[in-house]
């Protein structure tokens, strides 16, 4: 695990001191801060003669830029120091690795670090980095080789490479002495006839175990709707028991029942026969209020006239004043009272306690109408059948295999009864011996590389699906190229969107290392840009937990997305951290 980087006059970097934590750690800062130079050089550290020295790494004004690693490893602490000097116009690099004190030379530093995480260092530098230049290319690191390796298949596939043109060359020789055929030649002829006869029939073996898989899963997807839709059903369950409850708070807010009528419908007109009262009430206020203020300013007008009509001017006796003056206060009070009575207050709680409601049914939606998938318990015994007709086809293809073996040991017995005859039996021995181990190291190869590669397969495809759960059927082939069926076709990797290469790229390196490797770190630039948000929080809760996953223990992510990465921590507190670079570590 990488435990230091120290950087001088890198890129931006006049110097950098970065202590790095085992677990997930979110280096955040702005774009063009030096989030991916950082990851630049420490996976040029720690591949010497794998990537290029590039000049232009060098700060500006300087003549060496130097990136120093410290990795914690069984057999203690290593550190790594590689620095690249400016000589003319080109750069050249020198290396320094001590091994708890001791120095290491280059040779023995790539020993080292292959045998202690179990590939070599430019698998390595390919599979646990994921910058900006590995996520633009299209081809991945050489998956095939390193299984090879994983699974001590070297030797056959550097003997199948020299296997082809040989039995090119004596192919040709049987052909040219074919004149010379004798009678021995008829059991050679006949065991490989009976190893064609095996061929047809393990063809068929094979065809047999390809179509129950295949009716496995679909028995298997069978039963998984089943299942999804026993959830569909229990949450329209949980829908009704609420709508319900919803639908008697309207009916005792109402006075009425309701009967089938949508909620949305019921309170909607509710609600605008509450607002007319509401504006009623409001109108017949103004209303009174204009007629109080009117009888008041005549009042007050005919108290100011003294002893003439302030209207017509005409003399008024104490009496008639005295009657105009009663009537006018008695009309007051009467407004008085009439304007005390009116209070919209009522209404527009009610008004409130309608919307609140209105809310509640919006908030409700629609009720979940889960589809007819079948009974769950008789899918899943046709799937536990599905699975067992599955293993009795493949049982029945490794009996074929083993027959094949058989045959194969057959003709080369048969034609080493006869290695001294004429010179056209020799060929077609040499032949037929050439032929049977072209095919069995490409079956052995086939065969180990398939075992191996499948629960890669699997594992790389359930990661692919929690973020991408509507576009399955990711496809891996040993040399590392991916695809995925799209409407009965292939679509090819290159076809891919920039977030699904980013998800594709970097769901193979993380599975690739737990699954193949011990190389105990993954450190990825900036995962979450092309995504969407849904999606970034997919992957960063993903990434998040693979710190606890056996093997990976340090996962070093840069990013800008601060907020996502913050919440990813306080979810997890001690195994996610939240790590800041900013100006400073670059001036």
């Amino acid at each position: 695990m990488i435990r230091r980087v120290r950087l001088d006059n890198w890129r931006a970097y006049r110097h950098l001191d970065l202590a790095v934590e085992p677990g997930v750690t979110f280096l955040v800062a702005p774009n063009g801060v030096g989030k991916s130079s950082l990851l630049e050089a420490v996976r040029w550290a720690l591949s010497p003669g794998d990537l290029v020295d590039d000049p232009t790494v060098i700060r500006h004004g300087h003549t060496d830029a130097a990136a120093e690693v410290t990795v914690a490893s069984e057999s203690g602490e290593l550190d790594v120091r590689r620095v690249l000097t400016l000589r003319g116009s080109r750069a050249v690099s020198s290396l320094e690795a001590t091994l708890n004190g001791r120095k290491l030379p280059e040779a023995e530093f790539r020993r080292f670090l292959a045998d202690a995480w179990s590939a070599d260092l430019r698998f390595i530098s390919r599979t646990a980095f994921l910058t900006e230049d590995l996520r633009i290319e299209q081809d991945e690191p050489d998956l095939r080789s390193h299984l090879c390796s994983v699974y001590s298949l070297d030797e056959l596939q550097r003997a199948l490479q020299e296997i082809v043109p040989a039995l090119g060359r004596a192919s040709r020789g049987v052909r040219a002495a074919r004149a010379e055929l004798t009678a021995s030649a008829a059991e050679l002829n006949a065991a490989r006839e009976d190893r064609a006869r095996l061929d047809d029939l393990l063809e068929t073996a094979r065809s047999e175990v390809i179509e129950a898989r295949e009716r496995h899963a679909d028995a298997q997807r069978a039963a998984e709707r089943a299942s999804a839709a026993n959830e569909l059903r229990a949450a329209a369950a949980v829908w009704a028991d609420q709508s319900a409850a919803l639908r008697r708070e309207i009916e005792e807010l109402a006075g009425s029942p309701t009967g089938d009528a949508p909620l949305t419908g019921v309170l909607s007109q509710a609600k605008l026969s509450v607002r007319s009262e509401v504006e009623s009430a409001r109108a017949e206020q103004a209303r009174l209020t204009a007629r109080l203020e009117s009888i008041e300013e005549a009042l007050a007008r005919l108290q100011e006239a003294g002893g003439q009509c302030p209207v017509c001017l005409r003399e008024l006796d104490d009496q008639s004043r005295g009657t105009a003056e009663h009537l006018h206060s008695q009309g007051l009070v009467e407004i008085r009272e009439r304007l005390q009575g009116i209070d919209p207050g009522p209404f527009l709680e009610r008004l409130n306690r309608i919307e609140t409601l209105e809310r509640r049914a919006t908030a409700l939606g629609e009720r979940p109408n889960p589809e007819d998938a079948g009974d769950f318990d008789v899918l899943s015994g046709e799937s536990a059948a599905a699975l067992a007709r599955l293993e009795r086809a493949a049982a029945a293809l490794r009996e074929l295999e083993i027959s094949v073996q058989a045959a194969d040991e057959k003709i080369e017995r048969i034609s080493g009864e006869i290695a001294e005859a004429e010179l056209l039996k020799r060929r077609y021995r040499e032949v037929a011996l050439l032929e049977a181990a072209e095919k069995a190291l490409n079956i052995t190869i086939g065969s180990v590389l398939g075992e191996q590669l499948e629960p890669l397969v699997l594992e790389t495809n359930r990661r692919w699906q929690s973020v991408f759960p509507d576009r399955p059927n990711l496809k891996l082939m040993p040399d590392g190229t991916m695809s995925r069926d799209v409407g009965g076709g292939e679509l090819s990797f290159g076809a891919f969107s920039a977030g699904e290469k980013v998800v594709a790229k970097l769901m193979l390196r993380l599975t690739t290392l737990l699954l193949t490797t011990r190389v105990p770190f993954c450190w990825v630039d900036e995962p979450l840009e092309h995504l969407d948000p849904r999606s970034r929080h997919l992957v960063g809760s993903m990434l998040a937990h693979l710190s606890g996953a056996a093997g990976l223990e340090q996962i070093f992510v840069t990013t800008y997305e601060e907020p996502l990465a913050r919440r990813l921590a306080e979810f997890q507190p001690g195994r996610v951290r939240v790590e800041y670079l900013r100006t400073e570590h670059v001036s």
